[in-house]
């Protein structure tokens, strides 16, 4: 894995080792990100299921101003670490907590919400919920939720889809709140 682009790019980043999580494959961080375009510069961003932080890590080379990593997996967690500290990210914070309790305790608001749980989990489903309740997505903010292709995404009505694009197993959709 590498970023893609921006004040870090071309650097390497650690991934975490077997399946305990999904690497977000360049190819995917790519196109992401070029669906987001100048969206990124000076957000406060969420990167929710961390892993080894390549969305976080992606968003803050590109200009994001803060990103709260949050990650509860030890593994992972000392794996984001480590890429955190070997760029010298600015601006990142680390919480080692579910997305879940993070969620129910931050009294932030994020421009940006990047939601990348286990595909075999409901983890998605309940994020959603939680950012819609607590009022987490500031008003023209987005989230970008990745799901697998064969399973629909099920999203609160609060939400609009305003993107949606598949890219091989993985669907990125972007949502933001509903006029």
């Amino acid at each position: 894995m590498r970023v893609i682009a921006g004040k870090y790019r071309s650097r390497r980043l650690k991934s975490v080792a077997g399946d305990r999580t999904r690497s977000t494959k360049d190819r995917l961080k790519e196109t992401l990100f070029n669906m987001l375009g100048p969206h990124v510069v000076d957000a406060r961003c969420l990167d929710a299921f961390a892993g080894s932080g390549a969305l976080g890590v992606e968003a803050s080379s590109r200009g994001a101003a803060i990103v709260d990593f949050v990650e509860c997996d030890p593994v992972a967690f000392d794996v984001l670490n480590a890429n955190i500290d070997t760029l010298g990210l600015d601006g990142a914070s680390v919480f080692r907590k579910t997305a879940e309790a993070f969620m129910a305790a931050t009294s932030s608001s994020y421009d940006l919400i990047f939601l990348d749980p286990p595909y075999e989990s409901d983890l998605l489903g309940r994020a959603l919920t939680s950012i819609a309740e607590r009022g987490l997505l500031v008003e023209r903010g987005l989230i970008v939720a990745l799901s697998p292709k064969t399973t629909p995404l099920h999203v609160p009505e609060v939400f609009s889809r305003i993107k949606e694009r598949h890219v091989g197993i993985t669907t990125i959709t972007f949502l933001e709140w509903r006029d």
